[in-house]
């Protein structure tokens, strides 16, 4: 997820201005869909950071990677970052199953031909001589083609569409954080709705919500529906973070503020607190259709939080 991501929407088209990387995806995966299969894809959950590399002073924490004749190379964050990406193993392995195949280009990624269409890909960084690619983005342009799309699970998830299921990860692996964060924009572009009147707005999701307050929510969902947590910042900056529900049916979220109150509709969350609370929403992402978010807007039982 990076920091100060924006959508611009135009109505009565969307442009996508920064954020998700947006692919063209979409005839190749309506292909994909033709037949009546069930993919598990082994996803990488860290990807490579590239070197700095100066002469002379070397700034503080950081991790150093080489030194020598006088120059050192370091990162500032280690040599690995957590994501959720897919190999071009497995992007190939998914291609065949439907009757196409892969070709790799130069470093700017490959061109994926199925049957009835073919579309260039573009790789996310490469790695022990193999590609990957971000596999939001899969998704991002699933639920851009198929308006019945449906999310469920957080540590494997998987997505329905057109009857297909496709599910990220392997059951040693949980890519949930990094997965519902790489859809962020999309997710809130479909919750909520443009300014009364305008012609033009900017969403931007500046990031996690973090911080050093625990809520516990209790619900009526059964255990492992995935549930998002949203607030919105100052303009239309909004943070977020996704969670699990628990066997409890109760959900643990972490934010900034203490004290929050749980509305029922996008259009009542804002910058300051009503009556000592900080407005958030809740939605239900897992079973519920990504076109229609809205339908999964819950208020539990307990409208207010107070952070244990």
């Amino acid at each position: 997820m990076t920091l100060g991501m924006a959508k611009v929407y135009t109505m009565p088209n969307l442009v996508l201005a920064a954020g998700t990387l947006a692919l063209a995806l979409s005839a190749g995966l309506y292909a994909l869909a033709g037949g009546s299969q069930s993919l598990t894809l082994p996803v990488q959950t860290e990807r490579p950071v590239k070197p700095t590399c100066v002469r002379g002073t070397v700034p503080d924490n950081v991790s150093i990677v080489s030194a020598r004749d006088g120059v050192t190379c370091f990162t500032y964050t280690g040599p690995t970052v957590p994501g959720a990406y897919l190999s071009f193993s497995s992007l190939r392995s998914a291609v065949t199953a439907a009757g196409g195949q892969v070709i790799q280009l130069d470093s700017s990624g490959v061109r994926v031909k199925l049957p009835a269409s073919q579309f260039k890909l573009p790789s996310s960084f490469t790695a022990q001589n193999e590609r990957y690619f971000l596999t939001a983005a899969v998704a991002s342009e699933i639920m851009n083609v198929y308006p019945d799309a449906h999310l469920s699970g957080f540590a494997q998830p998987t997505i329905q569409f057109g009857g297909q299921r496709l599910t990220f990860g392997q059951r040693i692996q949980t890519i949930g954080t990094a997965f519902y964060g790489g859809l962020s924009l999309e997710l809130l572009s479909s919750l909520l709705s443009p300014p009364a009147g305008a012609t033009e707005f900017t969403l931007r999701s500046s990031g996690q919500e973090t911080g050093p307050h625990q809520h516990r929510v209790l619900t009526t969902l059964p255990a492992g529906e995935v549930v998002m947590l949203v607030r919105r910042r100052a303009g239309s900056s909004y943070t977020f973070t996704v969670q699990p529900v628990a066997t409890d049916r109760a959900i643990t979220l972490s934010s900034s503020a203490s004290r929050l109150l749980f509305v029922t509709d996008p259009a009542q969350l804002g910058p300051y607190p009503v009556n000592g609370h900080q407005t958030a929403l809740l939605v239900r992402l897992s079973n519920v259709p990504l076109s229609d978010l809205k339908s999964g807007v819950f208020v539990p039982a307990q409208a207010t939080s107070d952070a244990r």
